[in-house]
């Protein structure tokens, strides 16, 4: 059984996530979408390289890989800063008061190519899964679409490349998408 809560290597690809504490919501509308965005930005991209994410309303998820120079300390600090500054900003937003974030946060090493291909078609297809869309690319806070963009600040060529490209990259997960549809039925 895997311990969600290991400490961090100090390289390495890791399936990041976590959760609003009870009942509550991490987003409620777009500014908070894109508010996390940045900190992400700020705080994880010095140490991560981000190969996906997906952010819902009561969770979020990250595959990320921790740059050489940096290590797992400095990674969980990051990480730390991340959603105690969004927190801290919602909460003067919204007049509330405490925690947002389950702690700790999980995360789930990387072993192999096959996990590596299914956590990234997992991540896209959560707003799916929870019914919030149709399709991957409806959903507006998830890398699937920004991993093709060539503005992105994501570790898009990394990704591209491990699927061998553009076309193997969404044929993948349009194979992955129909396949579950079919054990649905």
């Amino acid at each position: 059984m895997p311990n969600h809560t290991m400490p961090l290597d100090d390289e390495g690809l890791y399936h990041i996530y976590n959760r609003a504490v009870g009942n509550e919501r991490l987003f409620t509308d777009e500014k908070h979408y894109k508010r996390f965005l940045s900190k992400i930005e700020r705080h994880l991209l010095p140490y991560l390289d981000i190969w996906s994410y997906c952010l819902m309303p009561n969770h979020f998820h990250l595959l990320a890989e921790i740059k050489t120079g940096s290590n797992g300390a400095m990674v969980s600090k990051a990480l730390s800063d991340c959603c105690n500054g969004y927190t801290k900003w919602l909460n003067v937003l919204g007049d509330r008061k405490g925690n947002l974030f389950a702690r700790p946060f999980k995360r789930r090493k990387i072993k192999d190519d096959a996990y590596l291909a299914w956590i990234i078609w997992y991540i896209h297809r959560n707003p799916i899964h929870h019914h919030y869309v149709k399709t991957l690319d409806e959903w507006k806070f998830s890398s699937y679409k920004a991993i093709l963009s060539p503005k992105t600040k994501l570790a898009a060529e990394k990704v591209l490349n491990f699927f061998g490209g553009k076309d193997a990259y969404i044929a993948f997960h349009d194979i992955q998408q129909d396949e579950c549809f079919d054990t649905l039925e």
